[in-house]
């Protein structure tokens, strides 16, 4: 009986060593962003799904989509320059130079039959990508809360200048650090397994000239969506989109600026100026909807790659 106990657990034990798709860590220099691009990549196949974070994150943000994608389709994850294990150097963040360097390491793998993925301010550099170069590789465009939908004003702008700068984040306690990630999740309260994003934080905020420049990247990030919007280029992209919300994403829209805005009013005018577009909300999740809602944004995305 142990014996047959044994053999049906490493019958178990092989399959799923099979069915796991070993992700690499690996570093790719770009000679024209002057960038070492350090990503994580994972299965095979024709297509590939291209994972870009958002604003303060890195590749990580993703491991709850990647086994499950990487099932499908080659799978990889990117970390912007000044983020994760990229260096930012020389390099100036905005939404047009962010895409540059994706789009750079994409003809360089020689990818085709890219799906881009991008959450947050990923979806805006997708969006921006997608629109101003509009690469024979691309075909598809999955955003996940993505900036650059919501609209903002000369005064809106100038608000987030006098207030939103190094000095303000450098300022926050570790309390405030982790309430500010609380509040991307449904609930408002980071679940366990994701806790470790707060701890990084704290270790970046432990050595100081590291922490000062990652603060400035944020905040130079910050300023880049603004100073480029992307909202009437979508109209320019030829391929198809698709939209995936968490119905109680705190972030979007802002509750600052335009607290009389909705998310429903925001979809509603994106609907209305774009019908093409595939939009979805997803219950219990928040502005972290690949991670509250990773099986429900998984199947999503798996049926784009699909849908040939």
């Amino acid at each position: 009986m142990k014996v047959k106990y044994l053999f049906s657990a490493l019958i178990f034990l092989t399959l799923s060593t099979l069915m796991s798709q070993e992700i690499k860590s690996s570093e790719l220099l770009l000679p024209t962003s002057n960038i070492t691009l350090s990503y994580h990549e994972a299965g095979t196949g024709d297509h590939t799904v291209v994972l870009i974070h958002g604003l303060g994150s890195n590749a990580k943000a993703y491991q709850k989509n990647i086994p499950a994608l990487s099932e499908k389709a080659r799978v990889v994850a990117l970390d912007l320059p000044g983020f994760g294990n990229t260096t930012l150097g020389d390099f100036v963040p905005g939404m047009d130079n962010y895409a540059k360097v994706v789009s750079e390491f994409i003809t360089l793998k020689k990818y085709s039959h890219v799906t881009l993925v991008g959450h947050s301010m990923g979806g805006q550099i997708a969006l921006q990508l997608a629109a101003s170069q509009q690469p024979e590789w691309l075909k598809n465009v999955v955003l996940l809360a993505p900036a650059g939908l919501e609209q903002f004003t000369q005064e809106d702008k100038n608000w987030f200048q006098a207030v939103v700068n190094d000095q303000l984040y450098l300022n926050l306690t570790d309390a405030q650090i982790q309430q500010n990630f609380d509040i991307n999740f449904y609930g408002a309260k980071v679940p366990d397994d994701a806790q470790f994003m707060v701890n990084d934080r704290f270790k970046i905020k432990e050595d100081t000239e590291k922490y000062k420049t990652y603060v400035s990247t944020v905040v130079r990030s910050i300023h880049a969506m603004l100073a480029e919007p992307v909202y009437d280029k979508i109209a320019d992209i030829k391929v198809p989109i698709q939209v995936i919300y968490g119905k109680n994403d705190m972030l979007i829209p802002n509750k600052m600026l335009h607290p009389q805005l909705s998310l429903d009013d925001l979809l509603e005018k994106l609907r209305t100026d774009y019908p093409k577009i595939k939009i979805q909300q997803l219950d219990e999740a928040g502005h972290f909807v690949l991670w509250d809602q990773s099986d429900a944004v998984n199947t999503c995305i798996i049926e784009t790659i699909d849908d040939k």
